[in-house]
């Protein structure tokens, strides 16, 4: 009779390990796969601010390049020429501008980037704001000799290339 007890205490001890060992490794497993959904998160996150960080910079130069187009050449003295209006603005752009340009000789309308009105009560013409609508489209807000205006340019980034594609008034 001790014996068959002591059977018994053995196989219930055996028995009460195999459900420790057992709940045990369920716990690692959970506890595993919740490591995994945390790296995992993590690596989504991370991802995501790259992300912005990229758009943010996309952002930055755009908007450098527009701010430096329309100082130079939309209100600046300096020819917007085939070689400067190749390199800010895409083929379909430049054509549009040649198009729109109304006078002898060839050249581009880079009054299109402006408010269209002939005259102003004022000498100023600057960029006031450059703002990033997404999409890669910017809302330029200006004073054109007095004349306040807005316009907004559609850009394309092609590598390390950001080209003007479209100029609309909205």
């Amino acid at each position: 009779m001790l014996e068959g007890k002591y059977k018994m205490k053995k196989l219930l001890f055996m028995a009460a390990a195999a459900i420790a060992v057992s709940c045990g490794n369920k716990q690692q497993a959970i506890q595993a796969e919740g490591d995994s959904t945390n790296v995992a998160t993590h690596a989504v996150v991370a991802e995501e601010g790259a992300a912005d960080n990229d758009a943010a910079e996309k952002d930055a130069k755009a908007i450098e390049r527009i701010q430096e187009f329309y100082k130079n050449y939309v209100f600046g003295n300096k020819e917007a020429t085939d070689e400067v209006i190749n390199s800010y603005c895409t083929k379909r752009l430049a054509k549009k501008l040649a198009d729109d340009y109304e006078y002898e000789g060839g050249g581009y309308a880079v009054w299109d980037f402006r408010s269209g009105a002939q005259d102003g009560d004022s000498d100023v013409q600057q960029v006031d704001s450059v703002k990033a609508l997404g999409e890669g489209e910017y809302k330029v807000s200006y004073n054109d000799m007095g004349n306040k205006g807005s316009c907004v340019i559609s850009v394309i980034v092609d590598g390390d290339h950001i080209l003007f594609d479209n100029i609309s008034k909205k």
